[in-house]
C-alpha cells in the first residue's frame, strides 16, 4: 500500500504502519495491565495475615460460584480480595461483630469445591442482610485455626462471635 495523500500532503505513515502502530499500543496497554495484576498480586501476598482463600455466598435460592482469591484478617473485618481486580482495595469486607461460624467440614461432592481437596469449606453467617447473609470458605486447616482464634478475640461483652455450639 502507497501514503495516502491529504490534499497534497503525503501522511507520515501509511494505513499499514498506522494499524502496526495501534496493534503494538494494544499489546502494550495489556501487557501492563497484566504485570500491574502480578506486582498487585504480590503486595498482597507480602502483607501481614493474608492467605489464600476461596469464596462464595449461601444467601440466595441456590449457592455463588466459588471464587479463589487472597483474604486478610485486619482490624476487626475480614478482607477478601480478587485476584484480578486493578485496585488495591477489598473487594468483599465482612466485620467481626456478629459473625459466627456454622460449621466446618472436609470438602464433599456438593460442596462443589473446584481447588484443592486438602482445603477445609468454613460457612458462617454474617449479620449482613441479603446475599451476603451466609457464606463459605474453602482454606487450608491451619488457616481455620487462625480464623476460629479471630473469631473468638474480640473484645469480651462485645458482639464479636458467638459460637452456634454455645447457644
Amino acid at each position: 500500500m502507497g501514503p495516502i495523500e491529504f490534499a497534497g500532503q503525503v501522511p507520515l505513515l501509511s494505513t499499514l504502519e498506522v494499524e502496526l502502530v495501534l496493534a503494538a499500543a494494544v499489546v502494550v496497554v495489556v501487557a501492563l495491565a497484566m504485570l500491574w495484576l502480578v506486582v498487585r498480586h504480590q503486595l498482597l501476598l507480602r502483607r501481614r495475615g493474608v492467605f489464600v482463600c476461596a469464596f462464595r455466598t449461601l444467601g440466595g435460592a441456590r449457592a455463588g460460584r466459588w471464587m479463589l482469591g487472597v483474604a486478610q484478617y485486619a482490624s476487626g473485618t475480614f478482607r477478601w480480595y480478587r485476584p484480578i481486580k486493578p485496585l488495591m482495595s477489598p473487594s468483599i469486607i465482612l466485620r467481626r461483630g456478629g459473625m459466627e461460624m456454622i460449621e466446618h467440614h472436609r470438602p464433599t461432592g456438593s460442596d462443589g469445591v473446584p481447588f484443592i481437596a486438602s482445603q477445609v469449606v468454613v460457612t458462617l453467617r454474617t449479620p449482613l442482610p441479603g446475599r451476603i447473609s451466609r457464606c463459605q470458605l474453602a482454606v487450608d486447616p491451619g488457616v481455620l485455626t487462625g480464623l476460629m482464634s479471630w473469631l473468638e478475640a474480640g473484645p469480651p461483652g462485645g458482639l464479636d462471635y458467638v459460637s452456634a455450639a454455645h447457644h
